[in-house]
C-alpha cells in the first residue's frame, strides 16, 4: 500500500505548496486594497476639509470691508 502512496506525495507537496502560495498573494492583495481604500477615504475627507475652508474663507473675504490705500505724503523738497 505505501507504495502505491509514493509516487504521489511529489505531486500533493507541490500542490500544498501552491495553495499556501496562493493563500498568501491573495492575502498580501487584500491588504493593498484594504490600505489603498483608507487611503482613498482619506484624500478624500481631507479635499473636502480644504473645500469647505476655502468656501468659507471667500465668504469672509467678501464680507471684510476692502483695505484701505496708505496714504502718500508729499515729498519735501
Amino acid at each position: 500500500m505505501k507504495s502505491a502512496e509514493r509516487p504521489d506525495a511529489p505531486r500533493r507537496t507541490a500542490q500544498s505548496i501552491a495553495n499556501d502560495r496562493q493563500k498568501r498573494d491573495d492575502d498580501v492583495k487584500r491588504q493593498i486594497e484594504k490600505e489603498r481604500k483608507t487611503f482613498e477615504e482619506k484624500v478624500a475627507r481631507l479635499r473636502a476639509l480644504r473645500l469647505a475652508k476655502e468656501a468659507a474663507d471667500a465668504v469672509s473675504a467678501e464680507a471684510a470691508p476692502a483695505p484701505r490705500p496708505a496714504r502718500t505724503r508729499p515729498a519735501r523738497g
